[in-house]
């Protein structure tokens, strides 16, 4: 089968070309061929045909071979180039060769251009293939140039001795140091000292077993001093005959990973370590891990929570919809945040604030949920508290402005009647009716005062109380009074004269009595026992900071117990509440335990409170406890004293000042009275000697008592002051003494307290 030739004949003479054609056919070829006559024709050729071999004549009017021959060269092509001249010499043939053509024949013996053709044609085939490996081979080295600089990871290779020879540009990056300083280094100057012998002993190690090390961990030490955490692949480089002749290296710099992972596992000891319960559960509500904050709190172990259903927290005081809100926010990749009450695993009940969140993968799929769980039945417990006493603060303003127009309207009452009563006959009617307003009166006032005990801003006369004995004394009235089916259980562990309270006696005797009464109620269909207890404790810091107001140290302990019907929670947050009551219609009014606890808190101790439904009830009451009695006078008042000096009386109460002066002037003072307290500056100033005594109402339009006081004695600094008051949160006896005032009574004053008053006064001013 004849081959195929492709022919390209730069020829002028189309016989000669067809010459050249026909030797070639019979040599066996099946030649393609086209003449061309000019740079033109063979441009054109070259562009528009793939040529295996170029036939030139040498000489041609127009174009010659040597130009045909730098055209094709000037064109790139590698195509094997015979000249073919009728008369060519030796030198010329020469030249020929060495511009590149392959090779020459003379027309005159054209035979001999089909060995030539043959000849050129294989080595072409050579060349061409020797292109092919070489364009394989540069590509080759090319691709993995290419993957060597793009690539992240460090490459380097090393001599035996460790010194870089070659590396990629990541190298660089990694280590900090531009290429003209890395190249030649030594390992050891990338290393610290630990490194640089773990590095040598792996080069020693793939030396001799000509094995690579897969991952070997190691620090590298960057231009600027700081660390980069690397993983490093090592392998021996050998050369063509198989000889070791260095390392190479390929190194990951695993920094960002290792901070990561240390970050994690510092997440995950935090959360291992942290007060707070954590949660987390997959989409259908089944635990995955708990924390073991979260064991403490709920008192399940890991074990036990572990694929358990979020429900096993379910506490039964939430409704569905609760449940149906946290689902909903959850699922549709909000954050959840709230209280609930949780069940723990022997069934109580405690309450909790939550925080839930979605977690989500790369994909932005919620995969589970997280939650956190803090304990906070304490913090409400206090919460609780705090609003209690807010509650009282605010009753107890309250309590103070009524408590201060009502101490006027009984100063008026309580006044006049003495005032009557002084006129009339002892045994009369009249002076026996005048005697029981006088007791009602003072019953107004114990009631006034008791509204101010519960609301904590009386101002109460204290002293040493052994409250044994106090106890002991009420409990000998209760006896007489309650059924015989309730049984009454003293357990008095102190000696008679023990156990020391500053305290006012009626009003721990009053306490007292509101408690037992409580109690004996709680019991009195049933019937039951009434245990009354009363011990010295000591008060630690543990047990004072649960319970508001409640102060380390020495205290006694009152404790009232009783095993009647007992209270629910809800019962028992609303127990101190002014005028919440569980008694029927005319059992009670419902500030018994609001005054109880009043007292309590202004004695500076605390009330304690537990109680369920159908277990009775008992109650705590700490009061601070003192180690020495203080020893208080008394005076014992035989008649009202009486005097003739000159006194001015100020109150904004028309009846009071009418009162006041007819009082005074009883008891031989001479009185001006006066109901504007800017009346009784101006008289005064314009003759501040004209006057012993200034007595004067607290709370007045203009200026009040105080204010006047310090004007008063800014223009006569030793005149004497007696402050009135029915209730005031803005002076008590020692400021009043603060601002020069001698003495502060309280309304409703009696006749004999401020007659006594206002002789000591006086007397204290003439010594």
């Amino acid at each position: 089968m004849d081959m195929v030739l492709r022919v390209l004949i730069v020829e002028d003479s189309e016989s000669d070309a067809g010459l050249i054609v026909r030797h070639l056919e019979r040599a066996g070829y099946s030649p393609i061929h086209e003449r061309v006559e000019t740079a033109e024709e063979m441009g054109a050729a070259l562009d528009q045909g793939d040529w295996d071999i170029v036939v030139a004549d040498y000489s041609m009017p127009r174009f010659d071979a040597l130009a045909a021959l730098r055209l094709l060269q000037a064109r790139g092509r590698d195509i094997p180039f015979i000249v073919v001249s009728g008369s060519i010499g030796e030198d010329t043939a020469v030249a020929m060769m060495k511009a590149g053509a392959h090779d020459y024949v003379m027309k005159e013996n054209l035979p001999r251009l089909i060995p030539a053709v043959q000849r050129e044609l294989g080595d072409a085939q050579v060349r061409r293939e020797r292109r092919r490996a070489e364009e394989a081979l540069r590509q080759s080295e090319e691709k993995y140039r290419n993957i060597l600089e793009t690539i992240e990871d460090s490459y380097v290779e090393t001599d035996l001795a460790g010194n870089v020879t070659f590396f990629n540009p990541s190298t660089c990056r990694m280590a900090g140091y531009p290429a003209d300083e890395l190249k030649g280094m030594n390992y050891r100057q990338l290393a610290d000292e630990p490194t640089r012998e773990r590095i040598k002993e792996v080069f020693q190690k793939i030396y001799a077993t000509g094995k690579a090390v897969k991952i070997f961990a190691h620090d590298l030490i960057r231009k600027d001093g700081t660390r980069a955490h690397v993983e490093t692949s090592v392998s021996l480089i050998r050369d063509g005959h198989g000889n070791p002749m260095g390392f190479r290296g390929i190194g990951r710099d695993v920094t960002e990973r290792r901070l990561a992972e240390e970050e994690r596992a510092r997440l995950a000891t935090a959360i291992e370590q942290a007060a707070e319960g954590f949660i987390v559960n997959d989409t259908n509500w089944i635990i995955q891990y708990v924390n073991p904050a979260l064991e403490r709190i709920s008192g399940y172990e890991k074990n036990e929570i572990i694929g358990q259903h979020l429900r096993v927290f379910k506490s039964g005081k939430h409704g569905k919809e609760f449940y149906r809100q946290i689902r909903e926010t959850l699922t549709r990749g909000d954050v959840w945040s709230g209280r609930a009450i949780s069940k723990k695993k022997d069934g109580t009940l405690y309450e909790v604030e939550i925080t839930a969140s979605p977690v989500r993968d790369k994909s932005g799929t919620i995969i589970n949920y997280v939650s956190m769980h803090r304990d906070i039945t304490r913090e409400v417990k206090l919460e609780r508290e705090l609003r209690q006493a807010q509650k009282m603060e605010a009753l107890g303003t309250l309590a103070g402005g009524i408590a201060h127009d009502f101490n006027n309207i009984l100063a008026a009452i309580v006044g006049y009647t003495e005032m009557a009563s002084l006129r009339v006959p002892q045994g009369s009617p009249v002076h026996r009716y005048l005697t029981q307003v006088l007791d009602s009166s003072s019953r107004a006032t114990d009631l006034v005062n008791h509204i101010l005990a519960f609301s904590r801003q009386s101002e109460q006369e204290r002293k040493p109380v052994p409250i044994g004995a106090i106890v002991r004394e009420a409990l000998q009235l209760l006896r007489s009074s309650l059924p015989s089916t309730i049984e009454i259980l003293p357990e008095i562990a102190v000696q008679p004269g023990g156990s020391i309270v500053l305290a006012d006696p009626t009003q721990i005797h009053q306490v007292v009595m509101n408690l037992c009464t409580n109690a004996a109620h709680a019991m009195r269909v049933k019937g039951g026992r009434l245990g009354v207890r009363l011990e010295d404790t000591v008060v630690d810091a543990s047990l004072a900071s649960r319970y508001s107001g409640l102060k380390p140290g020495a205290h006694v302990c009152l404790t009232v117990s009783d095993t009647g019907h007992g209270m629910d929670s809800a019962t028992v947050e609303r127990i101190f509440d002014p005028y919440f009551t569980t008694k029927g219609p005319g059992e009670g009014t419902g500030l018994g335990l609001a005054v109880v606890r009043g007292i309590v808190k202004n004695h500076g101790g605390a009330i304690v409170v537990y109680s369920e439904p159908d277990q009775g009830t008992t109650f705590h009451v700490f009061l601070p406890r003192i180690d020495e009695e203080i020893a208080l006078e008394t005076t014992v008042i035989e008649s009202l004293p009486r005097g003739n000096e000159r006194v001015l009386f100020v109150d904004d109460e028309h009846v009071l000042v009418d009162l006041g002066t007819e009082m005074l002037q009883s008891l031989g003072y001479r009185t001006v009275g006066t109901t504007s307290s800017v009346e009784a500056l101006e008289t005064f100033r314009c003759q501040p000697d004209a006057f012993d005594l200034v007595i004067t109402d607290m709370t007045m339009p203009g200026l009040r008592g105080t204010e006047l006081a310090r004007e008063l004695i800014a223009a006569r600094p030793d005149i004497p002051i007696i402050l009135c008051t029915g209730f005031s949160d803005l002076i008590d006896r020692e400021r009043a003494k603060e601002t020069g005032i001698r003495e502060l009574v309280m309304k409703p004053y009696v006749i004999g307290n401020l007659a006594s008053t206002i002789r000591e006064v006086l007397e204290e001013q003439k010594a």
